[in-house]
């Protein structure tokens, strides 16, 4: 099979599913893997695709892993590629990091591992953070215990090609929270017989504003994100209320410590304003922690290939699950520089650039050749 990883990319970017619906990607990318002549494992953790790859012998055992997933953004770009299925589109470029893999896949099919073993992994249900969980659960995927894991994500912004790399943290922890009160109509002349949960929502905004850490090593931020009390109706209290929030933080620890305080500041209004609630998590994403010896490894190779490369300051806050991988096994997330002037991701004209496949494939690749060894066949 002649495999061009550009056509590749565009059949996925014209046909984006998303989080949880990825029937047809997950089809294109395994038939696709079979047209290569690997055998891949398929319906991991959902729609997640597996290739293993093993040289028979002791040595590393590696991982290298893309999302798959697409947004519910309508896309509003002018290319030939353009998303075919309204309302979704690959605003995100997963469409770019799952070409990455299987080009990586065609380049290796060309050699020989000589130790070790590789694990080429497409991951569903990123967005929503529910996918690498799942896959990590499923039984019927018989991992090794892996030694080192890679992943990367396009990052506009940045000069193209450029590889961004960051030791400890690399991305932000977050998660949704809905915190919901409830408590009794009253007609609007007798607020008093009713009992109205804004007072409560109105104290939660203010004090769950104040949940903030800025210092030279921690950060915790929270986000409003809606506010809901009562109806339209002018003759009637409000009898529920609902207030939805982001946090984020680069450290797990911090993270956890402080949405442990939102919980109980959430009860302990609830109890004084006689009010019944519930707390929800949404979308709960762990930092992802970068592992020293796993960045020199990568470091390693961009360096052999004769790749710019630049040291973030700070990390991403924005969120990933990677950091299931990550916190598992010792592993390096890094970014490629989109473009300087590339929009945003998930902004409704954006389009992952063609060339950082080719980039992040030979990175790849590069790192199996120094870790595990290829023979040209």
């Amino acid at each position: 099979m002649n495999f061009n990883p550009i056509l590749f990319r565009h059949q996925l970017h014209r046909h984006p599913e998303i989080s949880g619906r990825e029937n047809w990607t997950s089809n294109y990318i395994a038939n696709t893997l079979r047209q290569l002549g690997y055998k891949p494992v398929t319906g991991i953790g959902g729609y997640g695709v597996v290739v293993k790859i093993d040289s028979d012998c002791d040595g590393p055992n590696l991982l290298f892993r893309a999302d798959i997933d697409a947004l519910p953004i309508d896309e509003l770009s002018q290319h030939d590629h353009v998303s075919e299925c309204q309302g979704v589109m690959h605003a995100c470029g997963h469409d770019g990091h799952a070409a990455s893999l299987v080009c990586l896949a065609s380049r290796l099919r060309e050699n020989n591992l000589q130790r070790g073993s590789v694990h080429l992994v497409f991951q569903p249900s990123e967005e929503n953070g529910r996918g690498a969980e799942a896959m990590l659960q499923d039984n019927n995927w018989q991992f090794d215990e892996i030694d080192y894991c890679f992943g990367y994500h396009n990052i506009p912004g940045y000069p193209i090609g450029q590889i961004l790399t960051r030791d400890n943290t690399f991305s932000f922890a977050s998660t949704g929270i809905i915190i919901k009160f409830e408590g009794t109509e009253a007609h609007a002349a007798y607020p008093e017989q009713g009992v109205d949960p804004t007072p409560a929502l109105i104290e939660l905004i203010q004090r769950t504003s104040l949940i903030v850490e800025s210092n030279a090593t921690s950060h915790f931020l929270v986000t409003i994100i809606h506010v809901h009390a009562g109806q339209p109706a002018f003759g009637t209290t409000p009898k529920d209320g609902t207030l939805m929030l982001t946090a984020r933080s680069n450290s797990n620890k911090l993270f956890d410590k402080k949405c442990a305080e939102i919980k109980s500041i959430a009860k302990e209004i609830a109890n004084k304003f006689q009010l019944l609630y519930s707390l929800t998590l949404v979308d709960n994403f762990k930092a992802i922690v970068n592992h020293s010896e796993a960045n020199l490894i990568l470091l390693q190779a961009c360096k052999e290939l004769g790749f710019d490369s630049e040291r973030l300051t700070e990390p991403m806050r924005w969120s990933e699950d990677f950091s299931h991988f990550s916190s598992r096994w010792p592993s390096a997330f890094f970014g490629i520089g989109s473009g300087n002037e590339h929009p945003t991701l998930h902004d409704p004209t954006y389009d992952f650039p063609d060339t950082l496949i080719d980039i992040s494939s030979k990175v790849f690749e590069k790192i199996i050749r120094n870790m595990n060894g290829l023979k040209t066949r």
